[in-house]
């Protein structure tokens, strides 16, 4: 009988030994290295849009590209510069395209202190239904 008890004794031992070790035991999910989240367009390939400052020009540049099987891609790209209470058109640029990227750029002249945005609006067609996007960029100009 006591050699019964003593390998209960034993066992309910070693399951609580195990129980605790377990709960010590930090388990993480794995995730894939630079996970990348992209839009899953389907007449828009790429877009993007940048403001730059050099002296006190400034530069707002916009380009778009279709998917092959898109028949064109047009867009609109805006400069805005904030006035305190609302943003203000600085200018704007618009083109398409059939083959190939679509660029448009707008250059204007910065003032010191002033927070600007670029907004490129595209448009591209696949069987005459259009796919609609914006993107925009905001960048303050210090001089």
């Amino acid at each position: 009988m006591k050699r019964k008890n003593r390998i209960k004794t034993l066992l309910s031992f070693a399951l609580a030994l195990i129980m605790l070790g377990s709960m010590t035991v930090p388990v993480f999910a794995a995730q894939k290295e630079e996970t990348t989240i992209e839009p899953q367009w389907t007449s828009i390939f790429t877009m993007d849009v940048d403001l730059a400052f050099v002296g006190n020009e400034g530069c707002a540049a916009g380009s778009a590209r279709k998917q092959s099987t898109a028949s064109h891609i047009s867009g609109t790209l805006y400069v805005y510069k904030w006035t305190g209470s609302t943003w203000e058109v600085v200018g704007d640029a618009a083109g398409s395209k059939t083959v190939g990227t679509l660029g448009l750029v707008v250059d204007f002249i910065a003032e010191v202190g002033v927070q600007y945005k670029a907004v490129l609006t595209v448009a591209a067609y696949t069987n005459g239904i259009g796919e609609w996007e914006s993107i925009e960029c905001h960048e303050t100009f210090w001089g």
